[in-house]
């Protein structure tokens, strides 16, 4: 039953009678006001209590406020008839066409400002849903798109975990086979050596996949932490660069390295070392066989790496993409790998307070350039 009288709109009898009772208390309050002060103006009186109504009912209550107003002015003039508080005269029925058409207008101009003022916050409420309904349709486009390149990554690294897996699986199984079934006279170490190192190939490719995909995780859930140390990171190039020698003779390329000064600042050296692995391993991916400069310096207290390769380059459209999470400047197709090697560097140069470039053109190389402060802000 509460619940009913909260939500029911009053009846128009109540509302009629409660704009009754207001002009009766101000006919009250004017009657007790006039008794002392006789030369004092009715119509002043009444005018408040008729706009105080017309702002918070309405023009047309307004003006039965005025009515009724104008019949309590009329019985404060003529009671007692006896004993009139005011004589009515010419200026009394001047004052009181005056009174009406000045809280007519009143009412009139009064109604019109909060509706206006009512049309304002209504339209500034409709830009503020409208803001909010593009916002959550960008998002949701956004949402979309990156439910399908997380479910085209899904595949691509389904695909290429899949792919070693398979490869060593056969390797061990040829090996088991030929040891079991050759005889000692015909049993080829070399074949087995070397179907051991192209199982170890694949066990190196499945374990920086597997920890590509850590990493991501520990990203994407912030709890990737940095174990900050003072260290020289022109000694942590040479040192990562070292572990490319085989596959740099593999691939018969070269790496040129310009860090002769040592740069000291406080880095996770571990996430370092990962990043430059990542930009090097691109490098010698996407470098089509050309040489590979990397160039460290110490720059306005900053460590500056430059990493340039003469491959195939990053067109333009794509260089905006390629450090997002589950994108990929070329095809599955084109090139093995997750893809997520530049988004997990760019995540590391960012937890180190710093930044990462790119400048390429399609076919005439790629440079990235890292920038990191030598002190961490603590």
């Amino acid at each position: 039953m509460r619940d009913f009288f909260k939500t029911s709109p009053p009846s128009p009898f109540i509302i009629i009678l409660s704009y009754f009772g207001l002009c009766g208390a101000t006919a009250v309050i004017a009657a007790f006001v006039l008794a002392f002060f006789s030369e004092l103006s009715p119509f002043l009186l009444f005018l408040p209590t008729i706009l105080f109504v017309t702002w918070y009912a309405g023009f047309t209550p307004g003006c039965i406020t005025i009515i009724v107003s104008l019949l309590s002015i009329v019985g404060l003039l003529y009671y007692p008839v006896n004993n009139p508080l005011l004589t009515f005269s010419l200026n009394i029925a001047i004052e009181s066409g005056i009174f009406v058409m000045v809280a007519l207008y009143s009412s009139y101009l009064l109604d019109k400002t909060k509706k206006q003022d009512i049309i304002t916050k209504y339209q500034k409420k409709l830009h503020q849903n409208k803001y909010l309904i593009e916002t959550l349709e960008k998002n949701y486009e956004n949402a979309q798109k990156e439910i399908k390149a997380r479910d085209q990554f899904l595949a691509i690294a389904s695909h290429e975990l899949k792919t070693p897996v398979t490869s060593m699986l056969l390797q061990v199984q040829s090996a088991i086979h030929n040891i079991r079934n050759v005889s000692l006279a015909n049993f080829s170490v070399a074949n087995l050596l070397k179907m051991l190192e192209g199982t170890e190939q694949q066990s190196t490719r499945l374990s920086k996949m597997v920890n590509d995909l850590l990493n991501l995780s520990l990203i994407t859930t912030g709890r990737m932490e940095l174990e900050l140390e003072e260290i020289d990171i022109s000694q942590i190039v040479k040192d990562v660069t070292d572990n490319f020698t085989e596959k740099l003779q593999k691939e018969n390329m070269k790496i040129t390295i310009d860090a002769q000064k040592p740069v000291i600042g406080m880095f996770d050296k571990v996430r370092i070392a990962q990043a430059i692995t990542n930009l090097i391993s691109n490098a010698i991916k996407y470098g089509n066989g050309q040489p590979i400069g990397i160039k460290v310096e110490n720059s306005h207290n900053h460590a500056r790496l430059y990493f340039k390769d003469g491959g195939i380059g990053i067109s333009k459209d794509q260089q905006k993409r390629i450090f997002e999470r589950f994108e990929r400047a070329v095809t599955s197709r084109e090139y093995q790998g997750l893809g997520v090697g530049l988004y997990i560097t760019n995540q590391i140069v960012k937890a180190h307070n710093g930044k990462i470039t790119v400048d390429s053109q399609t076919n005439k190389g790629t440079s990235f350039i890292i920038e990191l402060p030598l002190k961490q802000k603590e």
